[in-house]
C-alpha cells in the first residue's frame, strides 16, 4: 500500500527574484515575476484542498516558511534566487519532511546516520522500507557489476524483514500460480 504525502509549493521571494533575473538576463530583464507570491499562495490553497479531499496528509511549506521566515520576508534565507531552496532551504524541508512522516507514517520514518549527522547515506536506517541495492557509497565504480551481485547475495541471506503495519501481502489466485 502507497503512503502518500502532498506537499505545497515555498513562497516566492519578490526581491531575490527580481535581483535574480537582473544578474541573469541583465538588460533584457523585463522587471516582470515570472512566478508570484500571490500564485504560490493560489497553488498551496489548491493542493491542501486536494489533500483533504483525498483525506491525504499535506506539508504546508508555504505557511511553515513564512512562518519560520517572520516578518520582512524572512523566509528568503530558505531560497538562493526566490524560487529555488539555497542550502538552508534544504535542510528545513528535510527537518519538516521526516518529523511529518514521524507523526504520520511512523513505520516509515528514519534513524538519521550517527556518524553523519546526514539523513541520506548508507549509514540511515528506515525499517519500514527494504533496500533495493546497495548504497551508492557501498558500490565499487571500477567493479559495479560485482557490488550489485554482492548486495543480491547478502540479502538473499538475510532473514526477511518485519512488514511495517502499512504493508500488505500481495495475494495470488490459482489461476496465476504456475
Amino acid at each position: 500500500m502507497a503512503s502518500l504525502v502532498m506537499i505545497t509549493p515555498p513562497p516566492v521571494h519578490h526581491d531575490q527574484r527580481f535581483a535574480y533575473q537582473k544578474k541573469r538576463y541583465s538588460d533584457k530583464a523585463t522587471g516582470i515575476l515570472e512566478r508570484t507570491l500571490d500564485n504560490a499562495e493560489k497553488y498551496a490553497d489548491a493542493c491542501k484542498t486536494v489533500a483533504s479531499q483525498l483525506d491525504v496528509p499535506c506539508l504546508n511549506m508555504y505557511d511553515l516558511m513564512l512562518k519560520e521566515g517572520g516578518d520582512n520576508c524572512g523566509f528568503g534565507k530558505y531560497l538562493w534566487d526566490g524560487l529555488h531552496f539555497s542550502k538552508e532551504g534544504h535542510d528545513f524541508v528535510i527537518e519538516q519532511l521526516l518529523a511529518f512522516i514521524e507523526k504520520h507514517y511512523p513505520s516509515l520514518s528514519i534513524k538519521i546516520d550517527d556518524i553523519t549527522g546526514q539523513p541520506n547515506n548508507s549509514g540511515t536506517v528506515c525499517t519500514g522500507i527494504s533496500n533495493s541495492g546497495p548504497y551508492h557509497d557501498e558500490i565499487d565504480h571500477e567493479n559495479w557489476k560485482k557490488s550489485f551481485i554482492d548486495f543480491k547475495s547478502k540479502a538473499d541471506l538475510s532473514p526477511p524483514r518485519k512488514k511495517a503495519k502499512t504493508e500488505t501481502t500481495p495475494t495470488t489466485s490459482s489461476a496465476t500460480k504456475e
